[in-house]
């Protein structure tokens, strides 16, 4: 990894100023346990905490199609920071698999590996989530109710103004998804630990995002599954 002294400063600039980190910018990495099989469409907002996370609004959806054993996850949205003039477009997906998700246990288990990908001008960030969750199917009659969380590694790889630096952390998302027939809503939080570049000037908690978001989705059958 090289660096020149403006390209450091750029990119640490970026990272505390512009970036709300997570795999979409701006928006909590969410996992569907408890879906089931089908197709969802989800309509999500997310909103940065603390500062690492530019303190702005996201709007933006998915789709998930839920198989058997595996699911898939793709969407897109827009995010502006506080005080930013424009906003930020980004688009990820992500691949699970069920571990463990039978119907008369409680305890649900998945993989998840994804990317999300945005660029401001010259600066260009891609983001790889590996995460496992587990959840846990509450007995509530006629609501499915699924709290669960999601510890990861985090590879986040930043490139500008001549420079690259590649991260890898250790983060989380917890939350829970709630089903009522095909209506379904979801909230969560993210958080993401990076450590700020040397000389700098900067604390770790300067450029650690804290991401909260909140949706809702609308689930559909597919013949055959």
């Amino acid at each position: 990894m090289k660096r020149s002294l403006v390209g450091l400063a750029s990119l640490a600039l970026a990272l505390s100023a512009s970036t709300a980190t997570a795999q979409m910018i701006g928006n909590p990495v969410y996992v569907p346990i408890g879906m089931g099989t089908g197709v969802s469409l989800a309509g999500d907002y997310g909103r940065g905490l603390n500062n690492a996370s530019g303190k702005g609004n996201y709007f933006g959806g998915r789709v998930t199609l839920g198989l058997p054993f595996f699911y898939v996850m793709a969407g897109a949205g827009t995010f502006k920071a506080k005080g930013a003039t424009s906003s930020q477009t980004a688009f990820g997906a992500d691949i699970g698999m069920n571990l463990l998700d039978l119907p008369l246990v409680p305890v649900k288990v998945s993989a998840q590996a994804g990317g999300g990908y945005v660029k401001s001008g010259s600066y260009k960030q891609l983001d790889v989530p590996i995460a496992v969750a587990i959840g846990l199917s509450l007995p509530t009659p006629g609501i499915g109710i699924t709290p669960w969380v999601a510890p990861r590694v985090h590879i986040q790889h930043t490139s500008g103004a001549g420079a690259s630096s590649t991260d890898v952390r250790f983060g989380g998302s917890a939350g829970i998804n709630a089903h009522f027939g095909m209506l379904g809503v979801h909230a969560a939080v993210d958080y993401i630990s990076f450590k700020a570049p040397a000389g700098s000037g900067l604390s770790s908690g300067d450029v650690s995002p804290l991401v909260f978001g909140i949706g809702a989705s609308l689930g559909l059958t597919v013949p055959g599954l």
